[in-house]
């Protein structure tokens, strides 16, 4: 008995009864660790925090049952779904994985404030960001085209205006204001739209300008001042400036942590 203790064979053999049995018992546990739903009390906190955030009150033990029951269900379709591998190649799935995998590598954190001589060397690389667009100041006359042919009017206007006329009583009522002060050619394209912006930039001043069609119809304008676009200085707009550093600076990290990622796969292209 004791040389057959001592027998390999013997000694791998009960080795193999150990590891299946084992095995056994593993996958047991693990069939019934697929099929038990632990609900914590944590998780039932979130839930009634979620439901008081959402209701504006706190929720009562039948609101509480209730949302027990919808946790408990919506995890049964959930494991239910992942055992038939019904996620699997699903398109929306991936896209909600990777944004979650996104946000995890994205630091949130924002990095340490340079020195002025730094920001002022970003900022001087980066001037085209900071320019300050033109605005005009300028009045209109309205022409509706549901009134008669607006062009026609609008030229009829121009030669009998005279400069003692209140140019808020003449040609046709306006939905918005008839005079207007610093606006950018940026502001004027979404409310005239992009014709008018365009033409008014290029309109002499402190006369009317020959009728300039927009979205609403047809104007007469006197630009009564334009200023052009300029470079601010940069004490006057260094907040700015540590605003937009942040920004890039934290772009730049959260670009290159998606890149060492990328880099530890091997991509494989197939040939069509």
């Amino acid at each position: 008995m004791k040389n057959l203790i001592r027998e390999p064979f013997v000694h791998f053999l009960a080795l193999g009864v150990i590891l299946f049995a084992g095995h056994n018992l593993w996958a047991v546990y693990s069939a019934k660790a697929a099929r038990t739903i632990t609900v914590s009390e944590a998780e039932m906190e979130r839930q009634a925090l979620i439901f008081a955030g959402e209701q504006r009150r706190i929720p009562s033990d039948d609101d509480l049952e209730a949302l027990l029951y919808a946790y408990v269900e919506e995890e049964v379709l959930v494991r239910e779904a992942q055992r038939r591998g019904l996620g699997a190649d699903d398109t929306i799935i991936r896209r909600r994985l990777a944004q979650k995998m996104r946000f995890l590598i994205e630091d949130v954190a924002p990095p340490q404030t340079p020195s002025d001589d730094v920001l002022k060397a970003w900022f001087e690389a980066n001037a085209s960001e900071f320019l300050v667009p033109m605005t005009m100041d300028f009045t209109h006359i309205y022409f509706s085209p549901e009134s008669g042919n607006p062009h026609v009017r609008a030229a009829k206007l121009r030669e009998d205006i005279k400069p003692e006329d209140n140019a808020e009583q003449l040609g046709d009522p306006f939905i918005m204001k008839r005079t207007y002060k610093d606006q950018s050619p940026q502001a004027l394209t979404r409310l005239f739209g992009s014709s008018f912006a365009q033409t008014i930039q290029s309109a002499p001043l402190q006369i009317w300008s020959q009728p300039i069609e927009s979205a609403f119809g047809v104007h007469l304008v006197k630009v009564a001042k334009r200023r052009e676009s300029r470079a601010p200085k940069f004490e006057d707009i260094r907040g700015d400036v540590i605003a937009k550093w942040t920004q890039e600076a934290i772009r730049a990290d959260n670009a290159r942590r998606l890149t060492e990622l990328i880099s530890a796969y091997e991509v494989k292209a197939e040939e069509p």
